[in-house]
């Protein structure tokens, strides 16, 4: 049972620009960070992991922020940007190399800050009961639906 290494590079927060019929990163940073995984196989490096191992770098909160994630394939003749969204795009963004073995760089699109919203206010019980009553009375008149 042999462990390898892998190494991902990525740019954080930055975006996609048109140019022509292909696309191109623009970052906001011009520095580039790394990670780096030591698994017995690349499926092991999921989708969730990548991205806690990214918000673990960048110091940020992963409940916080809605990350994208992304890179420009080398292995299509246009630039044309494909999102990682799931386990099996991660594997294959992993797998994705030049003839000299060379891996895209990762980006990371910082969408936003997720708010956090706390209900401070809740209905009464006797609220509750005239909004229950009133729905059900709908649904027997058939207005409503």
């Amino acid at each position: 049972w042999c462990l390898s290494s892998t190494n991902i590079h990525f740019d954080y927060d930055g975006h996609y620009s048109k140019s022509g019929d292909d696309y191109e990163w623009i970052p906001t940073d011009a520095r580039l960070y790394a990670i780096f995984f030591r698994t017995s196989s690349l499926e092991e490096i999921t989708y969730l992991l990548l991205k806690e191992r990214i918000c673990k770098k960048m110091g940020i909160d992963p409940f916080t922020k809605r990350l994208n994630l992304g890179y420009i394939p080398q292995v299509v003749e246009r630039k044309r940007h494909s999102y990682i969204l799931d386990d099996e795009e991660v594997f294959v963004y992993l797998t994705s190399v030049d003839k000299k073995q060379r891996r895209s760089i990762l980006h990371v699109e910082d969408i936003r800050e997720l708010k956090i919203v706390q209900i401070t206010e809740q209905l009464s019980r006797v609220e509750k009961e005239s909004l229950c009553s009133r729905n059900y009375g709908e649904r027997e008149s058939g207005y409503g639906e």
